[in-house]
């Protein structure tokens, strides 16, 4: 294996990763940077062309998938249902939201959503004294994680523009 210098999306990723957990761990509230992470890694990618309407798919799937997280815990008490039987149901009604956004023609959106709706009623939400505190806190780190990446991005794409403006001079 021949060693090599880490390419520019490494690069862009480390320091998205690094600003959103940052982020999260101090902000106010019950932050966990792990969500952060994750939608940081998802939402980084190799190049910077329509990363603004990667970017806005992304925060829109982070919210609807908060609000579907949020609806299923007000709906389903903790403890209310066998675990087994929970998860079916947390499975099928993944399908079908991410059945939904594709009808509603936004690919772009469905993993982060999906991701934002399982983390909310799998992981810990039966351990949340207040569902929507909770479910705040999930959507708010993943929304951290997301706009890390979209400004890396972004700022690597301002950087680029200004190096070709002055390479022709």
């Amino acid at each position: 294996m021949k060693i090599k210098a880490p390419g520019l999306r490494i690069i862009k990723t480390f320091i998205a990763v690094t600003l959103a957990m940052l982020i999260s761990a101090y902000r106010p509230g019950e932050g966990l940077p792990f969500y952060s992470a994750i939608a940081a890694i998802i939402c980084l990618k190799s190049d910077v062309e329509g990363s603004r309407e990667i970017g806005i798919n992304r925060i829109i799937g982070t919210m609807l998938g908060g609000l579907c997280g949020l609806i299923y815990l007000l709906i389903v008490p903790a403890n209310y249902l066998p675990k087994s039987v929970e998860l079916v149901l947390i499975s099928l009604l993944a399908s079908i939201i991410i059945w939904i956004m594709a009808m509603a023609n936004k690919p772009k959106a469905i993993s982060i959503m999906a991701i934002v709706f399982l983390s909310i009623t799998i992981n810990h939400g039966k351990e949340a004294n207040l569902p929507f505190l909770f479910a705040f806190n999930r959507t708010f780190d993943t929304m951290v994680g997301v706009i890390s990446a979209i400004v890396v991005n972004w700022s690597d794409f301002a950087y680029r523009e200004k190096y070709k403006s002055t390479d022709n001079l």
